[in-house]
Order: structure tokens, then C-alpha cells, then sequence
């Protein structure tokens, strides 16, 4: 009995550690004081074509934020997703580009269509669909990650 109590100590203590680093992983994003999100940041080829792709959600106040290391006309599609997104595109902070409530690809998409910005960025920014209209983002708004 005094094993089995130990035993479930151990795993909850690894459990908590998980959780703790995943949550030590992600940084803050806030969008002109309007909106706050928990984003994790991908900046290797890999993750960058992974994105948030197979997974089944994203909770309302994560998303994921691109990094790139010369602002160019980064463009994204949505393989493998399997919920909504809007999309930030930003430069030196700024919001230069938005596309908002960008579905899913259907099984029947032979080819997937892909998003880019009118201007060069040098990140972006994945969000839930809809929260650009909740929260009032805009072009022009001010972006806090650093």
C-alpha cells in the first residue's frame, strides 16, 4: 500500500513537471493591450511546416507564432488542421496583414490553398478563428512579444 502511494506520488510529480515545462515554453503575446494570448514559438523549417497541424484544438488563449528570419511574403496553408485559424502576419511589431476564419482544407482539396501578406513580415501569427472580430485586432496594431 505505502508503494502504491509512492508510485502515484512519483507519476504525479512527473506529470506536474511536464505540465509545468510545457507551460515554461510559451511566451506572451499582446496585441495593442486588446487581446493576450499563450503562443508557442517556431522558428526551425520543421516546426515552421508543422505548425499547428493534427491537432485537434487550441485552447482560446494560445495560438502559435512564426518566426522568420528576414521579413519576406510568407505564405501558409492549413494541411493537416482541423479547426479554423486567423492569421496575423506582422512586421517590426506591427500587424501588417490579417485573413480571418480560414477553414479547414476538405478531403476534397486537391490542392491546398495557400495565404500570403500584401506586405513582407517577419513573423505570424496563429489565433483561433474569430478572435481577430472578438478582440478588434487591426492592421496597424501593435504587437508585444520581445
Amino acid at each position: 500500500m505505502k508503494g502504491d502511494m509512492i508510485k502515484s506520488l512519483v507519476v504525479t510529480l512527473l506529470l506536474l513537471g511536464a505540465v509545468t515545462a510545457a507551460a515554461a515554453s510559451l511566451q506572451r503575446v499582446t496585441i495593442a493591450g486588446k487581446a493576450s494570448f499563450w503562443v508557442e514559438v517556431v522558428s526551425t523549417p520543421e516546426e515552421r511546416a508543422r505548425g499547428l497541424g493534427y491537432r485537434d484544438s487550441l485552447p482560446l488563449d494560445q495560438g502559435m507564432l512564426f518566426l522568420f528570419e528576414e521579413p519576406d511574403y510568407h505564405a501558409f496553408w492549413m494541411r493537416g488542421m482541423r479547426f479554423p485559424l486567423d492569421i496575423l502576419w506582422i512586421r517590426e511589431g506591427v500587424v501588417v496583414h490579417i485573413e480571418e476564419n480560414i477553414p479547414p482544407p476538405s478531403p476534397l482539396h486537391l490542392r491546398l490553398p495557400t495565404y500570403r501578406p500584401a506586405e513582407k513580415a517577419d513573423s505570424v501569427l496563429e489565433i483561433n478563428a474569430g478572435l481577430v472580430q472578438k478582440y478588434g485586432l487591426q492592421l496597424g496594431d501593435t504587437v508585444d512579444y520581445r
